[in-house]
């Protein structure tokens, strides 16, 4: 239930994040979904939590979180008091391999009506293990809206609504010495009232990764994004090539490291080109304790709502520590810098994040939230919001 509770508030209470589909998905419940931010691997993590209703193999989870709050300043507005409601279910056959999630959110600011948001998610999997073949298709649904402390969001005085349809395959082949796993992630990107940023995105990425008795493996990672706008003056496409070694072990520690560069061809101007970098370590002494370390350079992060052309310098610390029946504590620290490319816009977001939950019984527990979102740029000016939010999460 800790681990549903987190996942809601993300979707209820705070301002959309980069993370389109990941973020307000619970981690490792749909497959091809809800994966925490992973460069290359993600720690094995253990499945949601239980739940009283089930049917033969199926198991589901309902449930409902009510919370209430103050923003000093939503989308960088006037400050309100805030309050949301999220209901979901989250449906898993573990056996047949296959995870459901669906979440609905309204948040509403009686002092200004303008940053109501509502909020829909929509996911499903199926895994298949075969002898050579871990076979997933996957599709997901996500009607929400960013703020103005999201990246080439700023401008904008009202939360941004969009819609985003996924549709996802990958083939992870086994063989003696190596694993190959080629995927391909096709998206419909959707603004109300923007027609003109609409835009559809295809993404092919294909991984190599030794397999022995060492310690450490070989990774290679090739990936190409084609990003489709109605008007073709907007097209672009990105290639990436990295290459790294990642732990193996799943000990204490699991760390992981890519370098690489990246290029952007746009429609007009010569290819853009950049060194890039993904990095991440994880350190986990028991199962109720975690700390995730992240740093990225990117081209385009394409998990972005905006295919502005900028390089992104990005840095995350994630702690979770509590145990079941106790109290459970949370914290996540963000740095994000975007170097928009031919203009001297520079655009930086600072995210501090902390969270608790307390279960008072069985059925229910009770969550309190902080968030400081912190925007500098250059172009748009600076703007900060601090967000307190207390709830109540009932699982029947």
């Amino acid at each position: 239930m800790r681990k549903t509770a987190a996942a809601l508030l993300v979707l209820a209470a705070t301002p959309a994040q980069a993370q389109l589909l990941d973020t307000p998905l619970p981690a490792n419940a749909v497959p091809g979904y809800g994966t925490p931010f992973s460069v290359v691997t993600a720690r094995r993590a253990q499945a949601p939590g239980a739940t009283i209703w089930g049917l033969g193999g199926v198991s589901l989870a309902p449930s409902l979180t009510m919370a209430s709050g103050y923003d000093t300043a939503p989308n960088g507005g006037a400050a309100s008091p805030l309050a949301s409601a999220t209901p979901s279910l989250l449906l898993a056959d573990p056996v047949a391999g296959f995870g459901a999630y669906a979440a609905a959110s309204a948040s509403l600011y009686p002092a200004d009506t303008r940053q109501n948001t509502q909020s829909l998610a929509l996911a499903a999997g199926e895994r298949l293990q075969l002898a050579r073949d871990t076979l997933t298709f996957s599709a997901a649904y996500l009607r929400a809206a960013a703020t103005g402390f999201a990246l080439e969001t700023s401008a904008s005085p009202k939360p941004l609504a969009y819609t985003l349809t996924d549709l996802r395959a990958a083939d992870e082949i086994s063989a003696p010495t190596f694993t190959l796993t080629p995927d391909i992630d096709a998206r419909l990107l959707t603004f109300p009232g923007l027609a003109l940023q609409n835009r559809r995105d295809t993404r092919e990425t294909l991984l190599l990764r030794s397999d022995g008795d060492g310690i450490l493996a070989a990774l290679l990672r090739l990936r190409a994004t084609q990003s489709l706008y109605r008007t073709g003056g907007l097209d672009s496409a990105t290639q990436s090539a990295l290459a790294g070694l990642t732990d193996t072990q799943d000990g204490l520690w699991t760390l992981s490291l890519l370098a690489g560069a990246a290029w952007r061809q746009t429609a007009h101007g010569p290819p853009l080109t950049a060194p890039v970098l993904e990095a991440g370590a994880d350190w986990a002494p028991d199962a109720d304790t975690q700390l995730r370390l992240t740093v990225a350079r990117e081209i385009d992060d394409p998990d972005d709502i905006s295919a502005t052309p900028y390089t992104l310098t990005q840095a995350r610390l994630a702690v979770t520590s509590g145990a079941p029946g106790c109290l459970t504590l949370s914290a996540r620290l963000q740095a994000e810098t975007a170097a928009y490319w031919r203009t001297a816009e520079r655009e930086t977001l600072y995210t501090v994040r902390l969270g608790a939950a307390w279960p008072l019984s069985p059925l229910l527990a009770l969550n309190g939230d902080y968030t400081f979102n912190d925007r500098q740029s250059n172009t748009q000016g600076a703007a900060n919001e601090h967000v307190l939010t207390l709830g109540l999460t009932w699982t029947p």
